[in-house]
């Protein structure tokens, strides 16, 4: 409530600040020689009389009309005027209490002319200038803290935007390419120069059009056109070093947090180098931090996974950082990158991961029937170790400038240590018990894959078109021994069941990808463009059951019912063909075909072998106007080797899954629709997507509950499989002097028509999920932050048939977050998220609230070296919670969390790459 309570009284105090300055100053920027050319995007500064510090600026529009809002009354400014090709115009006016308005009417500049007795007034260098298609900010307009990096310094700019991920759009077009002094740097990696060079060494600023994407694509439209971010330095950088180093401890239970990662490079030569450990359920660097600086994107991402809380996975890689449980995460590796003087550029790469986590985990589900509801509960104690490698290289060779060869090998190593205890009880409505269950796992794993990517692309001469083909070869061998101990008792009629066995998985997947990408313009108005993707398989799923033997302790008793080897061999292909008509400056149509086979042999040990034999043909489309576009797409994919093996899994006897060999492929039609527009006089951006898809013959799970509770289900081939999802998103940023407001809203909703069988009832359920929400984050000059976000989540289920009943419930979060930057170089940082859900299904406390806090103290020079006190979940709510509908079931979650712990850490950035303290984006995150 204090939060609360602060952040409406710094609103306030804005909003009277923005009040006192209600003066402004207008008028028309026109040629001297000809008064009906007018001066468009044109720089108007503005300073105190007397005084070089930049008050505002403003650009002229595209009718040459400017207007400056929000000026003190009682003040004299001094205007400067300053025009591509221009001569620069002064002008001294004062606002005053009666004339608090200014209107100056036509203001005439004159041709500039090669004077070479000019004065250059340093003092006022106009802090924006358009030149063409060029746009340049000068970086000393712009004031940022002694610590900032390149990042802190574009977010000052008028237009620009920057996504939590890191992109870039000016005037809401995407940043492709960031150079420095106009060269690439680090690879073409854009980001690490935002992150890590220092805002003080940049001078000026350049925004252009990519030109490279216009060549390739010479009907882009102008809104379409990717930019072209040039940094130009004060002082160019040849060689040096950037990174950081922390260590910090915690109480209670030993807490602690440890790494470094540093980067060195010497012209066209990089080295990266990082490592880390920590027992906090963090990764030891934040996403962009390995990707960027540690070298990872330079040598190209085949795999990611991202958890809710920050924690990843990159090219099999897990970089530790847990949603839930308690993590103990070691990662270590290197990567170097060169550019050859025939340039080449070459990169190798090694990362090793290992993540020790215990989970504990409490689900309480309930499964609407007409015959009563049926209540499960799960407590799963889970201990997971898991060990991965990954080596790797990359090859970017240019033959000319039209040709290019990439090659790309790769070998990732990862093995799986786990244990689990399950206990399980499944009651009736009335709480009458049907069954319970004990069961024990240990699993050992041990995977390696291979791949190996080689691609080559050939632009045609006079941008005519291009060829694109890529071959990749892997090899996959994923060998997997589950062990696994169960008692279950059942109570209608009683029985007892005792299992001991071994499941030996060996999973052999071999194969080679190819794929072909042709694009042809035939005239200005027409291009054609054909592609193919071929596929050979040769896998191997390879299951023996053994059961246990009580005389030798040994798993040597084969049990053929719960054993089968499959064999899937053969060919996929994708061929799409599609014609571009671009019918209007605006208007693209784009229809095509798509035709799809498969042409698979399984073989198994113990069942007759088939083949699947199957063609699809359809057709597709393209439609784009100005910034709406509409794509229908179909698609054809078989169902997965696991569900078509006629072995059943019994590894949990109270939920028994069987395979179906009589399985036919999904035949997918999906509709995407998407809007995107940035208002750049308003800057304000806005989206809207949608997309809708309907499967026939899709894979759903057919379930059948005995009266003992029991749960039996089989993968079925059914149609009418209907998805929907919308969304749309406003934001608008307000840069007014030393303030900063940014304003969003939207909403995005899903549905979903899936089939629900249970004991052979049949019915559609109908599940809609829909999630308004609003955010509003001020910066008052660096010195206060403060955001807040607020989303509602309405979710509910309606059956067809009467035998399942409906479902309802809402949820409440919101995220807060409060940075002061005290003197004394003193940074104050809290964060506070309340969830709050309206479900009880089992009558745990629906109001989650998690409380964070930190206080930073900076020193030595340009603020490099931290310290930080932090205090992790105040309020000790050590529980995470998540309620979900599936299918008839609700089911309510809840995983164990670190809870409480204080940790005092030192960190220290090398070369100043460190940025701005304080922030969910920075190196402590909560």
């Amino acid at each position: 409530m204090k939060k609360l309570l602060l952040s409406v009284l710094l609103l306030l105090i804005s909003c009277v600040l923005f009040a006192q300055k209600n003066g402004s100053i207008s008028g028309i920027l026109a040629d001297s020689a000809n008064h009906k050319t007018t001066l468009n995007y044109s720089t108007v500064s503005v300073y105190k009389v007397g005084d070089s510090v930049l008050i505002t600026y403003k650009l002229s529009d595209d009718k040459g009309i400017f207007k400056i809002n929000n000026l003190q009354v009682g003040i004299k400014y001094r205007l400067v005027v300053t025009a591509w090709q221009y001569a620069t115009y002064r002008k001294e006016v004062e606002v005053t209490a009666e004339n608090p308005n200014i209107n100056l009417g036509s203001i005439y500049l004159s041709t500039k002319a090669n004077d070479l007795n000019e004065v250059n007034i340093v003092a006022e260098r106009p802090p924006v200038i358009v030149r063409k298609d060029t746009i340049e900010f000068n970086a000393e307009s712009f004031k940022t803290l002694p610590s900032a990096v390149v990042e802190d310094l574009l977010k000052k700019l008028p237009g620009v935007a920057i996504a939590a991920d890191g992109s870039i759009q000016v005037n809401g077009k995407t940043v492709s390419k960031i150079l420095v002094d106009g060269k690439e740097f680090f690879g073409g990696d854009q980001q690490i120069a935002t992150k890590n060079l220092p805002a003080n060494i940049i001078d000026k600023i350049q925004v252009m059009d990519d030109k490279e994407a216009k060549r390739a694509d010479p009907d882009l439209l102008a809104v379409n056109t990717p930019q072209v971010i040039n940094l130009k330095l004060k002082k160019a950088i040849k060689q040096g070093a950037f990174g950081k180093i922390y260590g910090g401890g915690g109480v209670p239970n030993g807490r602690f947090e440890a790494g470094g990662i540093m980067n060195f490079f010497r012209d066209t030569t990089q080295v990266s180098i990082l490592g880390y450990g920590n027992n906090v359920n963090k990764p030891g660097f934040s996403i962009s931090d390995v990707m960027r600086i540690g070298g990872m994107q330079r040598s190209g991402i085949n795999s990611m996974m991202v958890n809710s809380d920050g924690g990843y996975a990159l090219n099999g890689v897990s970089f530790g950082g847990a949603a839930s449980g308690i993590q103990k995460s070691v990662g270590a590796g290197a990567n170097f990158n060169t550019l050859t003087k025939k340039g080449a550029k070459i990169n190798l790469k090694y990362f090793f991961g290992l993540s020790d986590q215990e989970n504990i985990t409490l689900i309480d589900s309930r499964q609407s029937l007409g015959t009563g509801d049926l209540l499960s509960t799960t407590n799963q104690n889970q201990l997971n170790k898991t060990y991965n490698h990954n080596i790797s290289g990359r090859g970017e060779f240019k033959i000319d400038s039209l040709n290019q060869v990439t090659i790309s090998p790769s070998v990732t190593i990862n093995n799986i240590r786990n244990t689990g205890l399950l206990l399980t009880r499944t009651r009736n409505i009335n709480e009458v018990e049907l069954n319970n269950g004990y069961n024990e796992s240990r699993t050992v794993g041990d995977n390696i894959d291979y791949q190996l990517s080689t691609n080559y692309w050939k632009d045609f001469r006079k941008s005519k078109g291009s060829l694109n083909t890529t071959l990749n070869l892997t090899k996959k061998n994923n060998f997997i021994d589950y062990y696994n101990n169960t008692i279950s008792n059942f109570y209608n009629p009683n029985s007892t069941q005792i299992l001991d066995q071994l499941r030996d998985n060996n999973i052999k997947n071999q194969g080679a990808y190819l794929s072909l990408n042709f694009n042809r313009t035939l005239s200005k108005k027409l291009s054609l463009t054909l592609a193919t993707n071929s596929n050979y398989l040769d896998n191997e799923n390879a299951l023996a059951t053994f059961y246990k033997d009580p005389t030798n302790q040994a798993y040597d008793i084969a049990v053929p019912t719960l054993s089968q080897t499959v064999n899937q061999e053969g060919y996929k292909t994708n061929n799409r063909t599609s014609l571009r008509w671009k019918a209007t400056k605006f208007l693209t149509i784009q229809p095509g075909l798509v035709f799809n086979t498969i042409n698979l042999k399984n073989s198994f040990t113990s069942y007759p072998s088939f083949s699947q034999n199957f063609t699809f043909l359809a057709p597709s489309a393209i439609i784009r106007y100005k910034d709406f576009s509409i794509d229908y797409t179909p698609s054809f994919r078989e169902p997965d080797v696991n569900y078509i093996q006629p072995v059943a899994n019994n590894t949990n006897p109270l939920y028994v899954q069987n395979g179906n060999p009589n399985l036919v492929p999904t035949k997918t039609h999906q509709v995407y629709l998407n809007l995107y527009k940035y208002d750049v006089k308003n800057t304000l951006n806005y989206n809207a997507y949608g997309s809708a898809s309907i499967d026939n013959d899709a894979v759903v799970m057919a379930r059948t509950i005995a009266a003992n509770g029991l749960q039996t289900s089989i993968p079925i081939n059914v149609d009418g499989i209907i998805r929907l999802n919308a969304g749309l998103n406003f934001s608008k940023d307000i840069k007014k002097d030393k303030r900063q407001i940014t304003l969003g809203t939207g909403f995005y909703t899903n549905f979903t028509r899936n089939l629900v069988q249970v004991n052979n009832i049949r019915s559609y359920a109908k599940i809609l999920s829909l999630n308004p929400r609003v955010s509003g984050k001020i910066n008052l000059n660096d010195k206060i932050e403060i955001s807040t976000s607020y989303n509602l989540g309405i979710n509910n289920s309606r059956y067809d048939d009467s035998y399942f009943t409906n479902i309802n419930y809402f949820t409440h979060l919101s995220d807060s977050e409060l940075i002061i930057r005290l003197p004394k170089k003193l940074v104050w940082e809290t964060t506070y998220r309340i969830n709050y859900n309206t479900q009880t299904v089992a009558g745990f406390n629906n109001k989650i609230q998690i409380w964070n806090a930190g206080l930073t103290y900076l020193f030595l020079k340009n603020d490099r070296a931290q310290i930080k006190f932090s205090v992790n979940d105040i309020l000790n709510t050590n529980t995470r919670r998540y309620v979900t509908i599936t299918d008839n079931s609700i089911r309510d979650s809840r995983y164990n969390n670190l809870g409480r712990y204080s940790m005092l850490t030192f960190t220290y950035n090398i070369q100043n790459f460190g940025g701005k303290v304080g922030g969910k984006d920075t190196f402590f995150r909560f």
